[in-house]
């Protein structure tokens, strides 16, 4: 699964999913019917565990459980306590990491294993300050966010930089460094990343464009494509201020690019892909941005966008401050293994199937098969009434709704991230009602249907992925 060491984030939240990135075992194939059986958990119980972590009365604990198919995972004084984690990585099957998101403020996190007995032991405890997007290069854990530079032009304006942290897997170092985001895309703007795949010996990342900075507007005028667009005071509130002098928002809200990096860092110049068929690729829950973005089996690249430059947090906040609005809806669209370049004939417009609703967040399961979470009220910037889920077939471009699951009206939040072992995927759901504890459903991307498996005595999930013993 897609899953530290002492480190040092550094970084101005502007995202976040990845999403949780999903957990993944050893077998991604689906069952084929000769072997398919009420119980597809085949790691074997002596190598390793797979690890819930759940809260319950607003403490954090870690647990080992065989199944999770059906039964009872006890939760309170069980298993390993630990603080609270805002986002969970498993890597290589052999390590779990803790991030806190603490709104800026430094804090505190843990990395985690299981002994050669069972148990959970602590590894590592590392600090760091606001989290941004993560996920995995070779030996490291990556992390990466737009924030201040040290370059300043003549009149003092501050460049935006790509802050990036390197964290080995291997012998527990850090690495920092900042890149420059300043017309990154050759269009002015600065650029923050969004979700990280590791595929075809290449790491491929979502680039978000953010509008233009003071800097970038004193020192790109030629790419500014109205005026109007320029703030004429500051504005916004935390994750969405601005300032005098900058453009808030891309103007460019129907294109998404693909940085696509073969090297071991970000220090070279990646080849960018750019699409007009969807918008900017990644999920937004407030000032988090979660990873849209995977490869499938074969090594094919599939971007999703939920098609959010239709939709501005400046719209109410300030009514003389102008935007360039999107037109596109949620799309998917591909970069073919060995390619660099988007796939001219691939295209998928997600709202004109199926349920044909615009879409939050979205994992990839197994083979071809991805599970998105749709939005049912409307699309937003905080997840709000995202309680749809449905199972997307790539190869088949078919979009099929989730069924065997609670009543949407009761559904309160669906964990942060999956849990895909042998071809199924396995989702925490919580409900409103009464007295009722948090699910595992096991879905299975063929048919869409969800079966409802263990129950968690606990408020919430929070992780859940496969450990070795070591």
């Amino acid at each position: 699964m897609k899953s530290l060491h002492s480190l040092h984030l550094y970084a101005a939240l502007v995202m976040g999913s990845a999403a949780l990135l999903a957990s993944c075992s050893s077998s991604d194939s689906p069952l084929t019917d000769e072997s398919e059986s009420s119980n597809p958990e085949i790691n074997e119980v002596s190598k390793g565990s797979i690890v819930v972590g759940a809260t319950v009365d607003e403490v954090n604990y870690l647990v080992t459980a065989n199944s999770l198919d059906e039964g009872v995972i006890s939760i309170k004084g069980k298993g390993k306590e630990t603080e609270e984690g805002a986002y969970w990585i498993f890597k290589d099957n052999r390590y779990l990491f803790r991030l806190v998101y603490n709104q800026g403020n430094s804090g505190t996190g843990s990395s985690y294993q299981l002994d050669a007995d069972g148990k959970m032991v602590d590894g590592l405890t590392y600090n760091f300050n606001r989290v941004t997007t993560y996920g995995t290069w070779g030996d490291n854990v990556i992390t990466a966010s737009a924030g201040n530079s040290t370059t300043k032009d003549q009149d003092g304006n501050i460049a935006k930089g790509l802050l990036v942290n390197y964290l080995s897997s291997v012998n527990g170092t850090v690495k920092t460094h900042t890149y420059p985001a300043e017309n990154f895309l050759g269009n002015g703007e600065f650029v923050s990343f969004s979700g990280f795949v590791e595929a075809n010996n290449r790491l491929y990342t979502s680039v978000v464009p953010m509008g233009m900075s003071v800097y970038g507007v004193k020192n790109y005028p030629q790419l500014v494509s109205s005026q109007d667009l320029i703030a004429k005071a500051d504005g916004g509130q935390r994750s969405s201020a601005f300032v005098k002098g900058s453009i808030p928002a891309t103007q460019y809200p129907d294109s998404a690019f693909v940085a696509i990096y073969s090297g071991s860092d970000f220090s070279e110049r990646p080849v960018i892909a750019r699409t007009g068929k969807i918008g900017y690729a990644t999920g937004r829950n407030r000032s988090q941005y979660y990873q849209t973005i995977w490869a499938n089996d074969n090594g094919d690249v599939y971007v999703f966008s939920p098609g959010y430059g239709r939709f501005s947090v400046y719209d109410t906040q300030a009514s003389d401050l102008k935007k360039v609005k999107g037109q596109l809806p949620s799309g998917v669209v591909r970069i073919k293994k060995g390619e660099t370049q988007f796939d001219p004939s691939y295209y998928v417009n997600l709202e004109a199937i199926g349920p044909k609703l615009p879409m939050y967040r979205c994992w990839h399961i197994t083979g071809d098969y991805f599970l998105l979470q749709l939005y049912t009220q409307g699309i937003t910037y905080n997840g709000v009434g995202a309680t749809r889920l449905a199972v997307f077939n790539a190869a088949t471009q078919s979009l099929t709704a989730v069924t065997g699951l609670p009543d949407e009206r009761v559904i309160s939040d669906f964990g942060e991230s999956p849990y895909t072992h042998n071809g199924y995927c396995y989702l925490p759901v919580t409900t409103t009602e009464k007295g009722s504890y948090p699910a595992f459903y096991r879905i299975d991307p063929r048919t869409a249907v969800a079966v409802k498996g263990a129950t968690v005595e606990g408020e919430s999930v929070n992780a859940t992925g496969w450990l070795n013993r070591q």
